[in-house]
């Protein structure tokens, strides 16, 4: 199996949520949150509320999966459902350039505009 790229894994994420596993998810969304927590004022008494709220997680086994940080998180992710699931995942590619299309039911390319309608 070849390596995946970020662009790749992007990809799988948003595309093929349901293959990740509920540690997985969980960490993705504690991800996900962490980085608005930081945006907002008052982020010691929001830290309480996403906590109560399941939106962060203070699980060293989940947190410890993004200790290497969010895009080899993601890369670790979709190589394990590319392994686990080689027949789920498709990789719709543009027939002119081979660039990755936005979505699997894409049929218009956003890198080089061809049209496969």
């Amino acid at each position: 199996m070849e390596t995946v790229t970020p662009e790749q894994a992007n990809y799988i994420i948003k595309h093929y949520l349901g293959l990740l596993t509920e540690p997985e998810m969980i960490a993705l969304k504690h991800h996900r949150h962490a980085l608005k927590l930081h945006e907002l004022p008052d982020s010691e008494l929001r830290t309480k509320i996403y906590l109560r709220n399941q939106w962060l997680t203070e699980e060293p086994e989940i947190l410890a999966q993004l200790d290497e940080g969010y895009v080899q998180f993601i890369l670790s992710c979709a190589e394990r459902i590319l392994k686990e699931h080689p027949n789920e995942v498709f990789f719709n590619l543009c027939p002119k350039c081979g660039k990755l299309a936005r979505t699997p039911q894409a049929q218009q390319c956003r890198v080089c505009g061809f049209d496969w309608h």
